[in-house]
C-alpha cells in the first residue's frame, strides 16, 4: 500500500464526507502480493475512520484481499 496523492492535514476537517473526498483515490496497491490474504491494518489514531475506510476499500478493490482487520491504538475524544 502506497500513498499516491498529497492530501491536506485532516486534523481540522471535521466533516466525514469531506475527509472521504480528500482521501479518495489516495492509496494504491504496489503489487499483487496481498491477493487472497488476510490483512491487519494498524493505525495510531482513530478519529473518524475515513482513512481506514479508504485504505480498506483500496485493499479490497485493488488488492483483492480476503479479509481486512483493523487495530487502532488511540481514539480521540468527541467534542461536547
Amino acid at each position: 500500500m502506497i500513498k499516491v496523492k498529497e492530501t491536506p492535514e485532516l486534523k481540522n476537517i471535521y466533516d466525514y464526507q469531506k475527509r472521504l473526498e480528500l482521501l479518495k483515490d489516495g492509496f494504491a496497491i504496489k503489487d499483487q502480493s496481498l491477493r487472497g490474504k488476510n490483512v491487519l491494518l494498524f493505525d495510531d489514531l482513530y478519529r473518524s475512520g475515513a482513512t481506514l475506510s479508504v485504505v480498506t476499500r483500496a485493499l479490497y478493490d485493488q488488492g483483492m484481499v480476503n479479509e481486512v482487520y483493523i487495530l487502532a491504538l488511540t481514539k480521540t475524544r468527541s467534542k461536547l
